[in-house]
């Protein structure tokens, strides 16, 4: 690295700084933001109010994931074509209208999966496939520190949709509490996507033409086994971590306590791995750090300290999702960008929306999580060694 590119970093950031904001609070009223983070806070009211299993009101997790994986291919080719501006604004109106719809849930449980279904699919351009592209196309230098800190909506998210809605659940009810994440969303989400500039020659890379089509290259199809893998692994792992915890004995508080770690970690982690990815081959920094999880699911496995792995797990969830979007960057030309991240982050959605449902059934076949973190381990490193053999970034996308 020269000593210029320093200088060339912070002037990205001079210009760009706006579009990192914009994409962050987007983010963080999405679907990966708001939208996840609060679904755990709908187990007990609707378990108290129809009576169902948790593992039928949480089912929702798998729906929404799945409209992601559904909707993100289609919209980052639109945004190629077309710029990401006008889908982040018919998103942002159509959420908060499927948000209404989802208050009025009767006590169907496929309703309530089709309801979320519907949430997920109206926001689409509420997702890092939109708004990667709006950061990618403005940072080169800067561009993992850039991703890093967009990404820091959907931490945010994860500490703050808990603390302000929670009481808002206890005190109102759910339905009230969907209606004010549909405020929210649209109160934030619809001004940043309106203040989103249009893009421009500059922005815009190559002619309309052949613009917005998934670029098919050796890299980008290994990406989409390490997005596949990755979903699934790591969303099993995060969401069972605290149910592993009580089977060793730890009580249900301290076990809550740890898993607040995870996202401590996480924060850490989208702003160190992006800095990182700006000053090293990013391959190389993203094997290191998903050795992370390698070693969580064997601490776990073997009755190792647990606050350690769980730290180690939000490592690998803070560096995972930034980590997809800037290799695409890397490996495939930026007027390709949306169609190809979209692709990738669908598949990565795929496997998160059945990850902890495998996990799940592993345990009811065998009676405890041993083979879940064993294979996990296994998987894992699989990934590392796709991770650290993907090669030189093609030149024109450098």
């Amino acid at each position: 690295m020269t000593a210029t590119i320093p200088g060339a970093a912070r002037r990205e950031f001079a210009q760009g700084w706006p579009a990192v904001l914009a994409a962050a609070l987007a983010i963080s009223v999405g679907m990966t933001g708001i939208g996840f983070y609060s679904l755990g806070l709908f187990v007990q009211p609707l378990q108290d109010e129809f009576g169902w299993s948790r593992a039928a009101v949480s089912g929702a997790a798998t729906f929404q994931q799945l409209g992601i994986f559904l909707s993100a291919p289609v919209v980052g080719r639109l945004a190629d074509r077309f710029g990401a501006r006008r889908i982040a604004i018919v998103s942002y109106l159509a959420t908060p209208v499927a948000l209404v719809l989802l208050a009025q849930a009767g006590p169907s449980i496929p309703a309530w999966y089709a309801l979320w279904l519907m949430v997920s699919l109206a926001g689409c351009g509420t997702t890092p496939a939109i708004w990667a592209r709006v950061v990618s196309i403005r940072f080169d230098r800067a561009r993992g520190l850039a991703l890093g800190l967009m990404l820091l909506g959907t931490g945010v998210a994860a500490v703050l949709a808990p603390a302000l809605l929670g009481p808002v659940f206890v005190a109102y009810g759910w339905r009230n509490a969907v209606l004010a994440m549909a405020a929210v969303t649209i109160l934030i989400g619809l001004p940043v996507s309106l203040l989103t500039g249009r893009e421009t020659p500059d922005t815009r890379t190559g002619s309309r033409i052949g613009r917005g089509r998934f670029e098919a290259n050796r890299a980008t199809l290994v990406l989409i086994v390490i997005g596949f893998l990755l979903g699934l692994i790591v969303a099993g792992l995060i969401v069972h971590l605290v149910p592993m915890l009580v089977d060793r004995g730890i009580a249900s508080t301290q076990a809550a306590q740890v898993a607040a770690s995870v996202g401590v970690a996480v924060l850490a982690a989208r702003v160190v791995v992006g800095y990182l990815f700006d000053r090293f081959h990013a391959p190389y920094v993203a094997s290191l750090f998903l050795l992370s999880p390698v070693i969580a699911s064997l601490l776990l496995r073997f009755g190792g300290p647990v606050v350690p792995a769980a730290m180690l797990l939000g490592l690998a969830a803070g560096a995972e999702v930034d980590m997809l979007a800037y290799f695409t960057s890397r490996y495939a030309r930026l007027e390709n960008y949306g169609a190809t991240y979209g692709v990738i982050l669908g598949l990565f959605s795929f496997g998160a929306s059945f990850g902890p449902m495998l996990f799940g059934w592993s345990v009811d076949v065998t009676g405890n999580y041993d083979i879940a973190l064993v294979s996990s381990a296994l998987f894992l490193a699989v990934v590392v060694v796709l991770i650290a053999t993907l090669g030189p970034y093609r030149k024109e996308a450098a």
